[in-house]
């Protein structure tokens, strides 16, 4: 049955592309109120430069096809701007106009099609309230961008094959993805990591698939600033952060609190710059105005004042420097052992997510954290910051979202692993909350709270 969606600025601001993500058999429709709000948006820089783009992407189009019944869009669906319904009366207070303009639009809508679902799209738990206490059906924006957590890519996954299929991989350090045990039924992404397991005995090996074969692990028992990997996801987790950024300029790390990713993420940046592979590391974590800090009111110079968001840096980095063997270091102990002679030297470096546009960054390793919290507007302008001789490290854990805006689906973490899985450059991988390696406390604390 073909359904109707009424879109909400939000949603509409989801993607340029926004309007086909409908399917091919139904409607979409813009109230003129929206279209009003594209055009005096004042938002965030990529948020406007979406809004002008949509416009932009209607101006193609008929207006009068638009304003009647509607114009034929690439993917088969129908794009509508609604003008009508000005007459029906909306019984609810604290309301602006333009949700008024909406609301009336459904309800007119629905009266004029019975035949048809009519849907408010709207990213605004509130706004779906309100509308479900008016008669109207209201879900949010759905996107295949943007899916639940039990359907996020992975970047990883568990196979079965014969223990002679085992034998061969060790013997020639590859494996034909025709061995693995219904083959046919696995997605698979380029640089996705494998546990495979015989069917018959305890062998295994762990790989990673690059496109065509299964390959070993090249740093497996690589131990980065006298880290070491302690369940197999940090194991794949080293192979992504060891790898050169010829090959990995991009790793997406996602995993609850205490799996390491930080901790191995600090650890690897560490030991490229003894090994003289990155000149800096540069470390950055968004605030609850993220693309748009306000860091003013807060005493200090720019270091001072995001500072406060980098306890999680601060503390690997101290535990890491006093568990490796620095008897023979001709640093000064005290500012050695809690970290501040790396910030001292410019060694480690933080800046601002919002301010990152116009610089490039060549030869550093960017450990962005809690990129959950990041809008997915604002990751293009910082992942196309990278230049030659850098590898970006984004972390962070879907579920545990701060930012109001965003939720465990819709956000920058989410957006970016999967708009890039399956990129060569990109290496991702997810652990899973059973490998944190934090007290027993903790991980019942995560489970029961």
């Amino acid at each position: 049955m073909t359904k109707i969606f009424v879109l909400r600025i939000n949603s509409l601001l989801s993607s340029a592309d926004s309007t086909l993500r409908f399917g091919s058999d139904n409607i979409v429709v813009i109230p003129m109120a929206v279209i009003d709000e594209l055009q005096n948006y004042r938002g965030k820089p990529e948020k406007k430069r979406i809004a002008e783009d949509i416009l932009s992407y209607l101006e193609g189009f008929d207006v009068n096809q638009l304003l009647n019944k509607g114009a034929k869009q690439a993917n088969g669906s129908i794009i509508q701007i609604q003008r009508n319904f000005h007459d029906i009366e909306i019984d609810m207070d604290g309301i602006t106009e333009a949700d008024r303009r909406v609301f009336q639009v459904c309800i007119g809508l629905k009266e004029n099609h019975k035949g048809k679902k009519v849907i408010l799209v709207s990213k605004n738990k509130a706004i779906r309230i309100k509308a479900r206490a008016l008669g109207i059906n209201a879900e949010d924006f759905r996107d295949d961008l943007f899916p639940a957590p039990n359907e996020q890519y992975s970047g990883r996954a568990c196979l079965t094959t014969t223990s002679a299929a085992i034998d061969s991989f060790y013997e020639n350090k590859l494996l034909d993805i025709s061995f693995i045990n219904r083959s046919d039924e696995v997605t698979w992404i380029a640089n996705m990591f494998v546990e495979v397991k015989s069917m018959e005995s305890n062998q295994s090996f762990f790989g990673r698939y690059d496109g065509e074969k299964i390959v070993p692990l090249i740093f497996n028992g690589i131990r980065p600033y006298g880290a070491a990997p302690k369940n197999v996801g940090q194991r794949f987790l080293l192979e992504c952060l060891q790898t050169n950024w010829e090959e990995a300029s991009l790793v997406i790390v996602k995993g609850g609190a205490g799996t390491g990713k930080t901790y191995l993420s600090l650890a690897a940046a560490l030991q490229g710059i003894e090994s003289e592979k990155y000149s800096r590391i540069l470390v950055a974590t968004p605030s609850e105005t993220v693309g748009n800090e306000k860091l003013g009111f807060l005493p200090g110079d720019m270091k001072d004042k995001i500072s406060p968001y980098l306890g999680g840096i601060r503390d690997n980095l101290s535990i890491l420097i006093n568990g490796k063997d620095r008897r023979n270091s001709n640093k000064p102990n005290t500012a050695f052992e809690n970290g501040e002679y790396y910030f001292e030297k410019g060694i480690i470096q933080v800046q601002p997510i919002g301010f990152l546009r116009g610089r490039t960054i060549v030869d550093t390793i960017f450990i962005i954290d809690e990129t959950q919290n990041i809008d997915p507007g604002d990751i293009k302008s910082i992942v196309t910051r990278a230049a030659t001789g850098s590898k970006f490290i984004f972390l962070g854990d879907p579920t545990q979202v701060d930012n109001p805006k965003l939720n465990e689906r819709y956000n920058g973490l989410v957006y970016l692993s999967e708009k890039f899985k399956g990129v060569p450059e990109c290496w991702q991988v997810t652990l899973s909350n059973d490998e944190s390696v934090r007290s027993k406390l903790s991980k019942i604390a995560s489970q029961m709270l």
